[in-house]
């Protein structure tokens, strides 16, 4: 078992929350969380009243230990078991310090730990309209096992899993490759985002993938798809 922490960066679309929020704050949610991957019961589709990942935007940025501590002290007294990380939204080429809120189970919550974290000294952005796609990097804890070489269950989150790659991808890069490997293959319906995680040796850079039908043979192949195209292009570099 490997427990690490580290950081998954994904696009998606971006909607300014209207209701259940406090009044002139800026909070957002994810229109859908897994837009390359298409089928029934995705996390956060099972109820319209729970909401699978919304982001406090804040004034300033915070650290990491701050907001630990801060969600320590709310545990205390806010009863719901959410699942609290650090985020950035990068919207426009703009980012945007964020506390991303998991698996709240009702929109109803969402004002309630809102106070709680203002309570505490969070001060949150002001409300600016918000519809489009965007790339959002989270912060996040790994809880996982090496399954074959290079490639990591998610022991916490099903149907998830992580594809070593040699090297650190751009954004660009990133997206560019993920759509010609989709465009040659017959069964292209996955999930794919970029992230890193920490271990003793260095970072290990990866993909992460989800899919609901995927066996180690099917992980295997799709990560040689995705090795082979990182090594042309860094043999035309």
């Amino acid at each position: 078992m490997i427990e690490t922490i580290g950081y998954i960066t994904k696009e998606e679309h971006l909607i300014s929350l209207e209701h259940d929020i406090i009044p002139n704050t800026q909070v957002i949610e994810t229109r859908e969380s897994f837009p390359g991957y298409h089928g029934k019961d995705l996390p956060g589709e099972l109820s319209a009243s729970a909401p699978e990942f919304v982001f406090f935007v804040t004034k300033q940025k915070y650290t990491t230990e701050h907001i630990a501590r801060v969600t320590k002290n709310i545990r205390k007294y806010f009863n719901e078991d959410v699942d609290i990380a650090r985020a950035e939204i990068n919207i426009f080429n703009t980012k945007h310090p964020s506390i991303r809120v998991k698996n709240c189970k009702d929109f109803s919550k969402i004002t309630e730990l809102q106070s709680c974290y203002k309570g505490e000294g969070i001060k949150f952005a002001k409300k600016n309209k918000v519809d489009t796609i965007g790339l959002i990097r989270i912060q996040k804890h790994f809880n996982m096992e090496e399954v074959a070489q290079g490639i990591f269950k998610d022991m916490e989150e099903v149907n998830t899993s992580y594809l070593q790659i040699p090297v650190e991808l751009k954004w660009p890069q990133f997206k560019s490759i993920t759509l010609k490997i989709k465009n040659n293959m017959d069964d292209s319906n996955f999930d794919a985002a970029l992230g890193l995680f920490y271990r003793k040796d260095g970072l290990v850079d990866f993909i992460r993938i989800y899919d609901q039908n995927a066996d180690t043979k099917r992980l295997e192949d799709i990560k040689g798809r995705y090795n082979k195209e990182i090594s042309r292009i860094l043999l035309n570099s």
